[in-house]
């Protein structure tokens, strides 16, 4: 199975990515995304043959870690397919990322994806969507009527599960932080 973890938007942020998500989806067919919520990945996703031994460990970070500042700031593009909204550099988004790696890594051999530690660019996908050139290049222009800014406190970690091509993605566990 293969799971990762993620920071869940607070309600008016997620609200505004939901909103845009349905809004490309219905101008322009970018629609793979809208299974799971609006959140920001703070581990990639892996594979592992077990759940559980994972959410006893977010389960203890999440005691250890306090709720946190978060800033979305505008869209950003990992083109030609995927349209985000960019979240602010963040030390303790950094830190929390950091140790994730680490810990995982010495606790269950798991390594680090090819876009994370220093390659890391968190963002909220709002549409993942194999497009041409020109539809992506349209919803870009769309989305200039926007300008997109949150500040809220990330109170929550979820942990994500992938039941396959046809289901995609789903939430399996969501942890509020104790800190």
């Amino acid at each position: 199975m293969k799971i990762g973890f993620a920071v869940l938007l607070d309600d008016e942020s997620h609200n505004f990515a939901r909103q845009i998500e349905l809004e490309l989806c219905h101008k322009f067919r970018l629609c793979l995304g809208l299974k799971q919520s609006p959140h920001i990945t703070i581990k990639a996703p892996f594979n592992t043959p077990k759940i559980e031994p994972f959410v006893k460990y977010l389960e203890n970070l999440a005691k250890q870690t306090h709720p946190f500042d978060v800033e979305l700031d505008g869209f950003g593009y990992f083109e030609p397919k995927v349209i985000f909204l960019n979240v602010r550099e963040n030390a303790k988004l950094k830190e929390l990322h950091f140790k994730i790696l680490k810990d995982l890594k010495e606790k269950f051999n798991i390594v680090p994806h090819a876009l994370e530690g220093k390659s890391i660019r968190f963002h909220s996908t709002v549409a993942l969507e194999d497009v041409t050139k020109k539809k992506f290049r349209e919803a870009k222009k769309y989305l200039k009527q926007y300008n997109p800014i949150f500040r809220f406190k990330a109170k929550t970690f979820e942990i994500f599960l992938y039941l396959g091509k046809e289901a995609g993605w789903i939430v399996v566990r969501r942890i509020k932080l104790d800190g």
